[in-house]
């Protein structure tokens, strides 16, 4: 069960036109259905020709092997229940009250293919910001690579990070989208929020 959650979960993180640029329908081959090598160890499949074992089931069989060994399922079921039952509001009325307390500058950095934790999000909290007094950017990146794009993409998440770190929010490679010039970041999308109870809508 572990590992079947995994595989779902691991689509999750990656968004459609990543998978299709690395996987294809590209085929894994009928070796890969045999229990010769290491592999799976599924008996020889007489309907492979019908029906290939592609690359990417292949790739999510890789991840999944194995997790249920290294991860305690209840560990994820705690984890996730947490996300999903944070309310940052909670005994304070409204985001904006809860964060009045926060002293400093904060920069946010969203992706426009995460599906996990959204531009929505993201620039609804960054109201919350403005609306306490506290200074934000709102830096968004626009990617295919969904949640995952801040490891796969870090030349476009180093500049912002290091350049807040060393001026603020005024930092050269910051920008604001959703601030003062009342641009709207939160573009139509497809993707439903994976965790949006995180912030009330």
């Amino acid at each position: 069960g572990l590992a079947i959650a995994r595989q779902i979960g691991h689509i999750m993180y990656l968004s459609k036109a990543s998978m299709e640029r690395k996987f294809g329908r590209r085929s894994a081959g009928r070796d890969s259905l045999t229990r010769e090598d290491g592999d799976l160890g599924l008996p020889p499949e007489p309907t492979a020709g019908f029906f290939p074992y592609r690359e990417v089931e292949s790739y999510l069989d890789y991840q999944a092997e194995g997790f249920g060994d290294r991860f305690d399922a209840n560990s994820y079921l705690y984890l996730t229940r947490a996300m999903d039952e944070y309310d940052l509001a909670a005994g304070h009325g409204a985001d904006a009250d809860a964060l009045a307390a926060f002293e400093g500058e904060t920069l946010l950095l969203s992706f426009t293919a995460d599906w996990h934790f959204t531009v929505e999000q993201s620039a609804s909290l960054a109201d919350a910001f403005r609306e306490s007094g506290v200074p934000v950017a709102h830096h968004v990146i626009d990617s295919d690579h969904g949640h995952d794009a801040f490891l796969v993409e870090p030349e476009h998440v180093g500049p912002p990070v290091r350049d807040f770190l060393a001026d603020g929010v005024d930092g050269r490679a910051v920008s604001d989208e959703g601030g003062d010039d009342g641009d709207d970041p939160r573009p139509s999308s497809d993707h439903a929020p994976v965790h949006a109870s995180l912030f009330r809508g």
